[in-house]
Parts: structure tokens; sequence; C-alpha cells
């Protein structure tokens, strides 16, 4: 150690330059941590997390959307949108689809580009419409963060009384980024503004402070770009990891400076040589800050074996308290030999000057050793049952960390008021296997699948491919076929009895008609009779007529022998005149020639008309034949019909009774079918409220519609099938994650007795990834709180050499821990009504009240053992706690007051932490260490050191020899 004191005297100043060169250099060429970790995603699950695995999985069913991140548009009027709202937003969204390459946004979905789907765009209540902007990058990106900044620039010339938000994702992670690292700026003002005052009131110097201030200031500087570099190799980082950083390097950082400070003033006194003094603070405390260094370096190495990312970004504390330690052996030592005595200034230190004891813990060291198990019985007692109010009470709601104003958090409430909690942020389930889904069986199991997730307690809404808006696709069930089946049997029904019913009108018609065709038989056998004589009289007229036409012809000929005759007689007379000329003259010759003429012209003209009569009489034979035989034709005919008419009334006789038959069938088949149409109306009834098959029809998987939601919810090559559950209550609460797991297991169960074959399941989404942070986290904290006390018990145990003491001093941090939750659930809780600590908190505060604690206990416990001799237990501890009790204070004071300042950073998580931590530190110096730890150390007397045997040290042996002078060792 005089070796190392001799080179950092030689080469104080140039250990300044080179801190401060290196500190330069660091912000040069190292990364910011703050641009990386606003640029990291916090994606904190373990590679072969469920969730994880099923957002891979999901993006496989549309990966050319190159979609990683999204917004929703939000606009809401009280009372209801109006028209001019709607036209506004439509116009907006238009404009920002036509500008997408210039916003940087992959497309827009809303009730105007998805009009099947118009109903999940507009509430109910008609008071809110959402759209959705698909984004290219992460929600942690630089270019998402430019990309929200010009979407609400589009957004602020919303009409007049309507309110125009963005939620979602992307903007609600970029909101509380950007409040965390407001919160951090605050913090990181708050804590050196509080350090700088706790040390003034400390040192009651103004150069004092300096000293801790620069090399904590360097430190933190070269660690933040050491830590920032680390992150490009693997190691996680979060908003978490600077936040640590600046409360650990300020709290623990400056604790180890006062501990120089004040021992160095302690040795300084005595002879005023700086190099000496510093020889012989370096050998007294300094083994004390690397040991407490050490237990702090373990806790959040450790911590980088978690398998939670959020847990592991703390780890890069480790860092920086090496950085620290090593500045604290260094840099502040090099500074205490540049100041001297103008570090104290104003103050004066003369020969045989100390920092002082403390006269309380003076008191409270003859309390501990006259009463050591009356006061551990009395702790216990007292402070006992406020660990019974730490219930494991956690909250993952990351909304309700930031502040509820802002447009992220305002436009999620809307939403959750408009359409419901889980509108949002639903859950996303992965459906995958070897076989297509886009077949009906498959179609059908997942319409039975979203049936049976409905079933779950706190299920509002089941959208997939089968019910692309949350509905049952009732067309294509068998209850819905089997209703229009039986509205067509009604109609049928409805039909045969207007048919039983005619069938019956023409039986009684047929009846009725009988009577007439028995008149009709009647009529035709009195025609046929009249016929069957008609034609005898023909024939007979037939005969007569030839008769005549022979009789005739007869005449004709005697006439025409007559009218020759006449006319020979003509010849005749004219010879006789001839031959007597005087006849010439005689009238009576004149008259009988003249009657001659007369007789012969007459004869002419008989012969003359008897030649046609004749012939006509001829011409009429042939006609009176053929109507005779017409009618003998006739009156068969006749007969035949009469046959025909008694064979028709026969038959209409048989008809009649065969329509009589058939009505009576038609009234069977009326009935049955009024059962069938009974039967099926109430399978289609029963199974509206069960659900019944589903038959999805060739024609329906080509229809638009149905196409556009298995493109939406399923992989083309129909592997990998996509459910969106909307939950009833909040995404971030208990309720919604133990639904998660509900949901799954009837999918599973549902899934699993289907068509489709080797299913895998697998959940994704706000509710899906905290519900396994809620186990994940859990167990790490088991896990690396394990790990954490293992580590600070090696390190204790190397530096007391003792396996008893550092049992009891674990013992005691972790009660102490026990009552600081106790404490913090009744506070966040029980009195200002939080659902419960934020889910880190407890781990954080553990980690933080463990590792930082601990150094309390090494700053006593270090003391104590160099103070022990042999039989000397009581002393050696009262020594200790008086001359190291206000160094814990004020230790504790500084580190509680750099976490305290994390409430005032105005997000929730660091504001709990920063308050238990608060608590805690403060709680453990001034009850643990100051009258439970020493208690447990006068109990166990000289066994303190068990197993190991504990010599008297050389220090001890010398200040056993001196008189006690009341100075601090």
């Amino acid at each position: 150690m005089e070796k190392w004191v001799a080179w950092t005297s030689r080469l104080r100043w140039v250990m300044l330059g080179v801190w401060m060169l290196t500190a330069a250099a660091s912000v040069v060429a190292l990364p910011n941590l703050q641009d990386i970790v606003r640029k990291t995603e916090q994606k904190f699950l373990p590679a072969d997390s469920e969730s994880l695995q099923a957002g891979n999985l999901l993006e496989q069913i549309n990966p050319s959307s190159g979609s990683a991140s999204n917004a929703v548009i939000v606009l809401s009027r009280n009372g209801g949108l109006q028209q001019a709202d709607r036209q506004w937003l439509e116009t907006t969204l238009k404009q920002m689809e036509r500008d997408k390459a210039e916003l940087g946004i992959t497309d827009v979905l809303s009730a105007d580009t998805q009009p099947n789907m118009k109903g999940r765009f507009l509430s109910k209540d008609g008071s809110t419409m959402i759209a959705l902007v698909n984004l290219p990058k992460a929600d942690f990106e630089e270019a998402t963060k430019e990309t929200l900044e010009k979407l609400k620039l589009r957004l602020e010339h919303a009409p007049a009384g309507a309110k125009a938000e963005m939620t979602g994702g992307a903007p609600i992670s970029q909101e509380f980024q950007q409040s965390s690292q407001d919160g951090l700026k605050k913090t990181e003002l708050l804590t050196v503004g509080l350090v700088l005052v706790i040390l003034l009131f400390v040192f009651r110097s103004p150069v004092a402070p300096l000293i801790p201030l620069v090399t904590i200031g360097i430190s933190l500087v070269i660690s933040r770009g050491l830590i920032a570099l680390a992150a490009d190799y693997g190691l996680p980082v979060s908003n978490f990891t600077e936040s640590f950083l600046i409360a650990v390097l300020f709290g623990a950082g400056t604790d180890y400076c006062i501990l120089l400070i004040q021992r160095f003033r302690e040795e300084l006194v005595k002879d005023g040589d700086k190099r000496e003094a510093l020889t012989r603070t370096m050998k007294g405390v300094g083994q004390t800050i690397v040991f407490s260094a050490s237990t702090v370096f373990a806790a959040f190495f450790l911590i980088g074996f978690a398998r939670f990312g959020l847990y592991q970004s703390a780890a890069g504390v480790a860092i920086g308290v090496v950085v620290t330690l090593i500045a604290g052996m260094t840099l502040a030592p090099a500074l205490l030999l540049l100041l001297g005595r103008a570090a104290y200034w104003p103050m004066r230190l003369d020969a045989g000057q100390g920092h002082g004891e403390s006269r309380l813990w003076n008191a409270a060291a003859r309390l501990a050793s006259k009463r050591a198990a009356l006061v551990l019985i009395a702790v216990a007692v007292l402070l006992g049952p406020l660990t019974l109010l730490f219930q494991g009470k956690r909250s993952f709601d990351d909304i309700a960390e930031i502040n509820p104003n802002l447009d992220s958090v305002a436009g999620f409430r809307q939403v959750e008021k408009a359409f419901g909690a889980g509108e949002v942020f639903p859950v996303s389930i992965a459906v995958t296997s070897p076989q297509s889904m886009r077949s009906p069986e498959a179609l059908a199991a997942m319409e039975q699948a979203s049936a049976d997730v409905m079933k779950v307690p706190g299920v509002q809404e089941v959208r997939s491919a089968v019910r692309p808006l949350g509905r049952q696709l009732t067309e294509l069930t068998v209850p819905d076929q089997l209703g229009k089946t039986s509205d067509a049997i009604g109609q049928l029904k409805d039909g045969v009895a207007q048919v039983g019913t005619g069938l019956e009108d023409a039986g009684r018609q047929l009846d009725s008609g009988r009577s007439d065709v028995d008149r009709l038989t009647g009529a035709l056998r009195q025609m046929a009779s009249s016929t069957q004589d008609a034609a005898k009289g023909a024939g007979k007229l037939r005969d007569g007529a030839a008769q005549s036409a022979d009789g005739a012809s007869r005449i004709a000929d005697g006439l025409k022998e007559s009218s020759q005759a006449a006319a020979s007689m003509k010849s005749d007379l004219e010879k006789l005149l001839a031959a007597h000329p005087e006849l010439r003259k005689d009238p009576s010759v004149l008259a009988l020639a003249a009657k001659q003429q007369q007789l012969s012209d007459g004869l002419q003209k008989l012969a003359a008309g008897a030649a046609p009569l004749s012939q006509g009489l001829i011409g009429m034979v042939p006609a009176l034949r053929q109507l005779s035989e017409g009618l003998d034709r006739l009156t068969n005919g006749q007969l035949e019909a009469v046959q025909g008419v008694f064979s028709l009334n026969d038959g209409l006789s048989k008809l009649t009774d065969g329509l009589k038959q058939g009505a009576s069938g038609l009234r069977q088949v009326d009935d049955g079918l009024g059962k069938v149409q009974a039967a099926q109306q109430t399978i289609a009834d029963d199974g509206k409220r069960q659900i019944g098959g589903w038959v999805v029809p060739a024609e329906a998987l080509n229809s638009n519609e149905l196409k556009q939601a298995l493109d939406y919810y399923i992989s083309s090559d129909g592997t990998i099938a996509k459910f969106d559950v909307i939950l009833k209550s909040n995404p971030y609460s208990d309720e919604a994650m133990d639904t998660v797991k509900q949901v799954t297991a009837a999918m599973r169960q549902s899934l699993g007795a289907s068509a489709i074959a080797d299913i895998e399941v697998y959940a994704a989404g706000t509710s899906a990834k905290y519900n396994e942070l809620r186990s994940i986290s859990f167990d790490d904290f088991v896990h690396t709180g394990l790990l954490v006390l293992a580590g600070i018990a090696v390190v204790l145990m190397l530096l007391l050499r003792s396996v008893l003491a550092p049992l009891y001093v674990l013992l005691s941090l972790g009660f102490n821990y026990f009552i600081t939750m106790g404490i913090m659930e009744f506070l966040f809780v029980k009195l200002l009504g939080f659902p419960g600590l934020s889910w880190t908190v407890s781990f954080f505060i553990f980690l933080i009240l463990v590792a930082l604690g601990v150094d309390y206990s090494i700053f006593l416990m270090a003391r104590f053992r160099e103070e022990y001799r042999p039989g000397g237990v009581r002393a050696a501890m009262t020594k200790a706690m008086r001359t190291t009790g206000s160094v814990i204070i004020s230790a504790a004071v500084i580190m509680g007051g750099t976490f305290g300042a994390l409430g005032f950073s105005g997000v929730g998580t660091l504001v709990q932490i920063g308050v238990g931590t608060l608590i805690g530190l403060l709680l453990y110096a001034v009850i643990f260490m100051a009258l439970v730890v020493p208690s447990f150390s006068f109990l166990f007397g000289e066994a303190n050191w068990w197993p190991f045997r504990r010599k008297q040290t050389h220090d001890a042996v010398l200040r056993s020899a001196a008189p006690d002078s009341g100075e601090p060792a």
C-alpha cells in the first residue's frame, strides 16, 4: 500500500490529467448510452419464450406487409361523431395513404379501406372512430419517432369539438421512453444537487464535496461510454441502466469518498503529513472500500445471469462500479494529496482533532451490548408484523407509469371506453399445423375453436378467418342452413297443402261432373240411334235416287223419242200440205200444225230438262252412298263414344277415388313436413346457442369477402393461422393475464380434437407477454436473488474470515427487505390505491437494499474486525459503532437521497424504487446497523469468527496498549 500511495503522490497531476483525458476521449470516441437506449427495442423475454415465437410466426402470415410496429389514430367527440368529422378523417387518411412514402408508413387500415370490417373501426355508440397505421420500423427506432411527429402534424387540424389522438404500440413506447429520459434528466440534476447539499452539511466545507463530485462525475462519463460499447457486443440496456448507474455511482461512490475523506482527516490531524496520512487511510479503509465495492459489483454482475433481459440490463452498473472503484482508489487519493488541508477549508484541523464520535451510536452500543437478546426480540415483535403487509401484489400496467395527459395515454383510455379495454392490445394466437388450414374442415375447426374461446370468462370477442368481424358467419352454419331449409320446407308444405286442397276440390267437381257424363252417355245413345235411322233413310234415299235416275234416264230417252216422233210428224204434215196445198189454209190443219209445233218444242224442252235431271240423279247416287256410309261410320263412332263415355265414367270414378287418396296422402305429407320443419327449427335454434356444423361451399371459398379474411388471418400455404382475442379487462391486469392461460388452454383443447393435425398454439400480445413475464420475472427473482446472496456471502466471508457473521448480516438484510416491502405495499396499494407495486419494483429494491445495504455492514464489520482483540468483542464493536456510525448515517442519507431523487422522475416504477430504497436504506442504517447487527455480534461473542479463529491484529495491539483518549482510531 505504501508503494501505491508513493506512486499516487508522485503522479497525482498525471492521474488527474489521465482521468480527465479519458473522460473526454470516451465522450468523443465511445457510443452515447442514451442514444443506444432510445434505439434499442426492449426485447426482454428469452428467445424461446412463447410470445416471441408467436410473434415470429405471425410475421410470416403476411411477410410482404413490411410492418414492424403500428399506431392507432383515434378520432372522438362527446355525444357522437358528426358527418363532417368522419369526412375529415376519411380525407386525412386518404392523404396519408397517398403520402405514405413521405411519411414513412406502410399502409393505412380503416373503415374506408376495409369496408367488410367497418364495425371494427367505429364504436357502437358512434363517439369514436379509429384507424390503424402500420409502420416499417420498430417502436423505438428514430425513424418511427420522426414518422409519429409527422402524423401528429396531420392530426392537428381536427374539426372543432373533436379530438384526434394517436395511441398504440409505437406512440406509447415512444412517449414512455421520452418520459423516462425526461425523468432521468430531472433525477440527474436532483441527485447532484442533493449530494452537494449533503456533502456540504457533512464536511462543512465547499471544497471537500468537489472530490466526490469530480471523481464520480468522471466515472459516470467513462462508465456510460463503456456500457454503450458493451451494448454493441450484446449487453442488454434499458432506461433502468442509466437510472441505476447514476443513483449507484453517486450513492456508493460518494460513500466511498466520504469514507476516504473522513479517515484522511482523522489521520491528517495526527502529524499533518499528507502522504503518511493517506498511507494510513488506505491501509485502514482501502480494503473496506474494495470489499464494499466488490459486493455491489458481485450483485450487479450476477444479474447478468438472469434469463429476463430487463433484469440483465442492470448488469451494466457493474461496469460503473469497477470504474468508480478504480477512480476512488486513484483519482480521489490524488485529489486529497493535491488539496491536503485545503480540502477542509474553511475548517481548521488541529492536532488531536478528528471527525468526532457519535454519542447516539455509543448509546445504541451500550443498549445492544447489555440487552442483545431483548433488542432482537423487540425488533422482531415490533417490525415483524410489517412483513405481513407484503402480499406480493404486482402491477404490469405500463400505461399507468406515465403522465395520463399524454396523447398516447388519453387515446388509449378513449379506445378503452368506446371499444373495450382489449381493443388496442388484443391477444394474438398463432396456430401452426403441417397441413393447410385453408380447407372447409379446418375452417370448421377454427369456428368451433372460436366458439369455445368465446365461452372463456373475460373474452369479449374472437376474430379469425371465419370471424373477421368477431361474429359468427351464420350463413355458413348448419343451423342457419337448416333454418333456411326449414323455411323452404314450410313453403313446400304450404304448396302441398294447396295441391291437396285442389285435389279435393277436383274430386268434388268430378263427383258432380259424373251426372253430366251420364247425360252425355244418354244423348250419345240417342244420337247414335237417330244417326242409325238417318243412315237407313240415306240408304233408302240412295236406292230411290238410283231408281229415279234410272226412271229419269228412261223418261229422257222416251222424251227424246217423242221429240223425234213429233219432229217426224212435222215432216209428215209438210208432206201432207205439199200434197194438199189446199189444206194450208184449212184452220184445222193450221191448228194441228201449230199444236204439233208446240208439242215438238215442248218435247224438246222436256228432253233437254230430263237429261240434267237424269245426270243429277246419277251424280247424287255416289254422294248418297257416301252419306249413307258416313252415317254408318258416325253411328259406329257414336256407339264407340258411348262406350268411351262408359269407360270415362269408370275412369273418372277411379280418378275421383285416386284424388281423394292423393289428397289424404298430401295431408299426411303436410303433417310430416310440419314435423320436419319443427325439428329442424329446434336444431337451428339450439345450434345458435351451442354451434352446429360448419359447411363452406367451394364458391364461398372463392368469394372476395372470405378470401380477404383468409389472406389476413392465414398464411398463403395455410400452415399458420391467426386468432385475435379481445379481452374485457385491461390488457395489463392480472385478470387479463389469467384469461390468456385459459384462452390458450381452450384453443389447444378445441383444435387438438379437430381435423387439424399436429397443431401448436402460441400466444402473443401485451397480455400474453406480461403473463410470461409474471412467471419468468418471479422465477428469475428467486434464481438471481439466490445468486446475489451467495456472491455477497462469499465476499463477506473473505472479508470477515467468518461464516457466522455473514449469515446474520444477510439475515438482517432479508428481514429489512420484507419490512420495507410491507411498508411500500401499505403506502402505495392501501393508501394511494394502486392495484399493486410495479412488477419490477420488488426485484430492484431487493437488489439495491442487499447490494448497497451490505456496504454499511462492511463499514461496521470491517472496523469491528480491525478493532477486535481476543476477549474484546464488546469493546471492539462499541468502538466500531462510535467511529463509523456517523459515516453510516451519512452514507445512508446520501445513498437514499440519490435513489429518492427517482421519486421526482415522473415514471411510476422509478418513483416506487426511489421511495422504497430511501425507506429501506434509512431503516437499515438506523435500526439494523445501530441495533440488530451489533446485538448479533454481542450475542455470539467470540463465535462471531466461527469456524475460523480470529487473531489480534497489529493495529488492535497498538490500540489496546494506548490509553483510550476517546479519539477514533
